[in-house]
């Protein structure tokens, strides 16, 4: 038996923690409780975002004659998981793929291991696919609809989370790119309950939320203009990070806030912009603030000069609360 064969048949055995332990374990031979093993999949997908699917051999042991991802396999002694996943591509489709700077995108685990699932986008062309016979019968694209239906036949490997892997790989990009992935739009009554949530964490900056009576009275307010098209926020997925009350008929940028977490990305910048699109050019634009003295001010008005606001008299908020108007003469 030559050494890469030996090698092929031992794993590491790894705590639940994921760390190796330093033994050894020969593939065929049972697991104790605490031990665990480390699995990979690569799902391939092309620019039709079709996923390339094997057929596995009906001889082969685990799931015979079931169509499965694009490559599967346990990790040998020694290997990390993208050498696992590079090893796996060359030995059952002959192809070569460098995943060494690759992350898997999710994992999952087992009774006795860990899976690593790696999405990778690669236009393969099957005429060039060498297909491994001891293991692989057949590989061809399917795209979502296709792939579910096999599942639902009983054709196709169950697993749990088959209908979310195709939107998987976009979702992963969108989200890491976290800037580009933040839309401003008008608020609708879908997003009331993330943006209350949002006023729990900066209530504490505002005048006017100080109870939970006021904060009722709010939220009804905020209802109110999302009806009358005056509600505008920024989504970040579902999520509410940043919005922005106003009044068409007072010209008046009423309340605007960003949630701590997403600041210093010109959110604010940008729901003003949506806002003016909907202002009457022949009035100012005004908008009541933090005195200079009050330390709350120091952002917001500074945001508002940088925006071109100018300062105005000084005001109160409801009667009760030191405040100064702000305003926008051109734009």
């Amino acid at each position: 038996m030559s050494d890469i064969k030996e090698k092929a048949e031992f794993w590491d055995i790894y705590t639940k923690e994921r760390l190796k332990t330093g033994k050894l374990h020969k593939r065929g031979e049972k697991l104790s409780d605490d031990e665990y093993h480390l699995v990979i999949h690569v799902c391939i997908f092309n620019n039709k975002n079709q996923l390339l699917i094997q057929q596995r051999q009906p001889f082969k042991s685990g799931w015979p004659n079931m169509w499965d991802l694009s490559v599967g396999g346990s990790a040998i002694a020694g290997e990390s998981s993208s050498q696992a996943a590079e090893r796996e591509l060359a030995e059952e489709l002959g192809l070569k793929m460098n995943l060494s700077d690759v992350l898997p995108q999710f994992t999952t685990t087992f009774r006795n291991g860990f899976d690593d699932y790696y999405i990778v986008k690669n236009d393969v062309d099957l005429s060039h696919v060498k297909l491994q016979r001891e293991e692989v019968q057949a590989v061809r694209w399917a795209d979502k609809e296709e792939v579910l239906k096999m599942q639902q036949e009983g054709t196709f490997i169950p697993y749990w989370f088959l209908d979310k892997l195709f939107e998987l790989d976009s979702w992963y990009n969108t989200f890491r790119n976290e800037d580009s992935a933040i839309k401003i739009v008008y608020a609708n009554d879908e997003n009331l309950s993330s943006w209350m949530s949002m006023v729990e964490t900066v209530k504490w900056n505002f005048p006017g939320l100080e109870t939970e009576e006021k904060v009722i009275e709010y939220k009804n307010t905020v209802k109110k203009n999302i009806d009358r098209g005056t509600a505008i926020c920024a989504l970040f997925g579902n999520m509410v990070v940043g919005i922005l009350l106003f009044s068409i008929k007072h010209n008046m940028l009423c309340c605007m806030s960003v949630h701590p977490e997403f600041r210093r990305k010109h959110i604010a910048s940008k729901m003003v912009k949506a806002m003016l699109d909907r202002m009457d050019k022949n009035r100012p634009i005004v908008v009541e603030t933090f005195r200079e003295e009050d330390e709350k001010g120091s952002a917001p008005r500074a945001f508002y000069k940088k925006a071109g606001f100018e300062e105005g008299e000084l005001c109160f908020f409801e009667n009760e609360y030191p405040e100064q108007r702000f305003y926008l003469w051109r734009w």
